[in-house]
């Protein structure tokens, strides 16, 4: 239970076992620390809800299911948690303490090349499976939420919008959970359910910004984006990024698929037809149709003399000689 007048917190406090090292990171969603476990000596992140939103149910049952959710999903690709603290007052989640940024933010530099981006998503895609296979679906895949550390590991996190099929909703009816960037079009029509597949979709857009540097509808407005995922076919990747194969945009749309049944029906499936590209249908260019053609130009016939041996033209010139000498002889003293 939350207390009504929390203690305030400041750097170099140690408090219900746990002496705070630095500020890390504070936002509308959490307040982030370093700390040392007194009694471990472990070094780790405490994440604490805002004041603001300390006794707003929804928040606060987000924000307990998320612990609960992460204490069960044990993966080199999911951030681990240590478990959920009261810390002066204020419900906290310790989570382990990494170097990383998250994928929005290497995002800002600009696309990664194909190989890091394959590398990154399959283990994005490893973390899904797993996640998928303890029965809960993320439901909030994107850049945001996905942290790289500079030995290029990935850790998938935010898993507070995630459901199980034990939980009751905590979302109000009509409320689209997360980005609307990186979610599937059948979630704009009022799904929200277990199926994997809507991870599937969001992963598929992930891989899509990673390779282009851009997410596969970047419109202005979040209701034209919306439309987007719900109406639009995405350009392939290789129109932003001439560097991807045919193959390639084959994996990445059909992970896009409008249809759940067109897609991967599953994160290792995706896994696979990455690691498989060759498993994955690729289209064929259309033949292009016959044309009739064209009637030849006439052609004109050029008649060459035949080659003269050389004895025939000796033979003539002697003869046409002894011929010119007879009339000398003849006519020559007239």
């Amino acid at each position: 239970m939350v207390r009504d007048s929390p203690v305030p917190l400041t750097i170099g406090q140690t408090i219900n076992g746990y002496e705070l090292l630095d500020y890390l990171d504070s936002s509308s969603k959490r307040i982030a620390f370093r700390a040392r476990n007194v009694a471990s000596s472990r070094i780790e992140q405490l994440q604490i809800l805002p004041e603001s939103v300390q006794h707003d149910p929804e928040r606060s049952a987000r924000f307990m299911r998320e612990s609960r959710i992460l204490a069960t999903l044990q993966h080199p690709n999911i951030l681990t948690c240590h478990g959920v603290i009261e810390l002066g007052g204020q419900l906290a989640i310790s989570v382990e303490a990494i170097e990383a940024v998250t994928l929005a933010d290497r995002l800002e530099l600009g696309p990664m090349d194909t190989e890091e981006g394959v590398r990154s998503v399959l283990q994005v895609l490893a973390a899904a499976d797993a996640a998928h296979a303890a029965g809960v679906v993320h439901r909030e895949i994107s850049p945001a939420n996905i942290l790289i550390t500079p030995e290029k590991l990935i850790k998938l996190t935010g898993f507070s919008a995630a459901k199980t099929a034990a939980d009751p909703s905590v979302t109000r009816a009509g409320t689209i959970v997360g980005s609307a960037t990186y979610t599937a079009p059948e979630v704009f029509h009022g799904v929200s359910s277990l199926d994997p597949r809507i991870d599937v979709y969001s992963i598929g857009c992930v891989f899509y910004a990673l390779v282009t540097g851009r997410p596969p509808f970047n419109q202005k407005a979040e209701y034209e984006v919306m439309m987007a995922h719900v109406q639009q076919q995405p350009d392939p990747p290789s129109r932003h990024n001439p560097v991807i194969n045919g193959v390639l945009d084959a994996v990445i749309l059909k992970a896009l698929a409008k249809n759940p049944n067109d897609r991967y029906q599953s994160a290792r499936e995706f896994y696979h037809a990455i690691l498989n590209p060759g498993t994955v249908y690729v289209p064929q260019p259309a033949v292009p149709e016959p044309t009739v053609p064209s009637a030849p130009a006439p052609t004109v016939a050029v008649v060459r003399p035949a080659a003269i041996s050389p004895a025939i033209v000796a033979l003539a010139a002697g003869m046409l000689f002894l011929a010119i000498a007879i009339l000398v002889l003849l006519y020559g003293g007239a």
